[in-house]
């Protein structure tokens, strides 16, 4: 695949190249990652690209081709939303007839969901240990123990782990996508990094986050499973991406949380301040718009997203060293401790039914603000073997 000889091409040509038509009707990781990358090294395309899309997802599924007359009048709907739409109908079935051949058995093939993004394999793992993780993009690992870590990209090959500074050869990698260094912090832990564009991120625990040593010209993008808190440098000429398995986030220069754990059945983006877009890690997904003190929520079992205002200061609170909830259910106050002190606290599942509103102290112990729940919300607490146990 040469993206070069894509750079002249049209709506036609688009239409009736065989790689194209086949990442729209058989999309793969390798098609989604290469036409991700095209798309954002070439936005003046963008147009192009869409409307080559809508005009061969404008075939419906049936087990025998459409008729030409059908097909006439789905390209004459398409073509009365373009302001020249000077072409002749009969190219345009053509074209149907050219993407035909690229499908098994000659039946159309309508995709109701579009292509993924790219997302790093390496990201969906767990952050299981004690000890946090620095993996550079040449492969060298580095770990570190303390529970909150400072880490700075000082430059492409030069990076600062707490007062350590490290130099990283620079290794020549076939596919520039895949240089990313990746920072794995496990439960109980905690982490600040500061990337080499000046951007300032706060990696909650049990949270992966992957990055280019360098950003490329263009974009800067950064890849998130778990939660932090980003406060991006402004760059109106390179905006910033942080891309989850589920949603991509678009800012120019703001502060905002993402909260993305692959375990969680919602993702949730909470703007500070500054302006985001949000959309479906998904090519030509719709974008919602944000403003500060609102929530945009994915949620992960009917792939929709919401918005809705909130008090932007409980989720922005971890990083200062306490949670503040509001109504929130117990069983969910327990999962969040559970991440932050890397201990077990098994609940009865009646607990759900009862809420807590509060602020905790992460600076205490977690006996002592079990406790405190324990007080505000009528339930026992008892300790077995480094484990908590919660009952109504």
């Amino acid at each position: 695949m040469k993206p070069n000889q894509y750079i002249h091409y049209t709506t036609d040509d688009f239409i009736l190249d065989p790689l194209f038509s086949r990442w729209v009707i058989t999309p793969n990781k390798d098609l989604d990652r290469f036409w991700d990358i095209y798309l954002q090294e070439h936005p003046e395309q963008e147009e192009m690209i869409r409307e080559a899309i809508l005009i061969i997802h404008s075939m419906r599924a049936q087990n025998e081709p459409l008729p030409e007359k059908k097909l006439e009048l789905i390209f004459i709907q398409i073509l009365k939303k373009k302001k020249t739409g000077k072409r002749i109908i009969l190219r345009y079935v053509q074209y149907a007839a050219a993407v035909l051949l690229l499908i098994v058995s000659g039946t159309f093939l309508y995709l109701q969901k579009t292509n993924t993004i790219y997302f790093p394999q390496d990201l969906q793992v767990e952050a299981s240990g004690d000890k946090g993780r620095l993996i550079t993009a040449n492969g060298i690992t580095h770990e570190f123990e303390t529970t909150n870590t400072q880490i700075i990209q000082a430059a492409s090959d030069k990076l600062t782990i707490n007062s350590d500074t490290i130099i990283s050869p620079k290794k020549e990698v076939k596919k520039k996508e895949q240089a990313l260094n990746q920072i794995i912090i496990p439960y109980g832990k905690r982490s600040e990094i500061t990337l080499a564009d000046g951007t300032h991120i706060w990696l909650n625990s049990g949270s992966q986050l992957s990055y280019p040593p360098e950003f490329s010209s263009s974009s800067r993008e950064v890849f998130l499973s778990g939660e932090a808190l980003f406060e991006v440098a402004p760059n109106a000429a390179k905006p910033f991406y942080v891309i989850t398995r589920d949603i991509k986030i678009r800012v120019l220069g703001t502060r905002f949380n993402v909260s993305a754990y692959n375990e969680d059945i919602s993702m949730e983006t909470v703007l500070l301040n500054g302006k985001v877009s949000v959309s479906r890690n998904k090519s030509f997904a719709e974008n919602i718009e944000m403003v500060p003190g609102e929530r945009v929520r994915y949620q992960k079992h009917d792939e929709t997203l919401s918005k809705d205002q909130v008090n932007t200061d409980i989720y922005a609170s971890w990083i200062s060293g306490y949670l503040i909830f509001e109504n929130k259910p117990t069983t969910e106050v327990f999962k969040k401790l559970e991440r932050y002190y890397n201990q077990t606290i098994i609940a009865d599942k009646e607990l759900e039914q009862i809420t807590f509103s509060g602020k905790l102290d992460l600076k205490d112990e977690l006996a002592a603000v079990l406790e405190n729940i324990s007080f505000a919300s009528s339930v026992s607490v008892t300790e077995n073997e480094g484990h908590f146990i919660i009952k109504q």
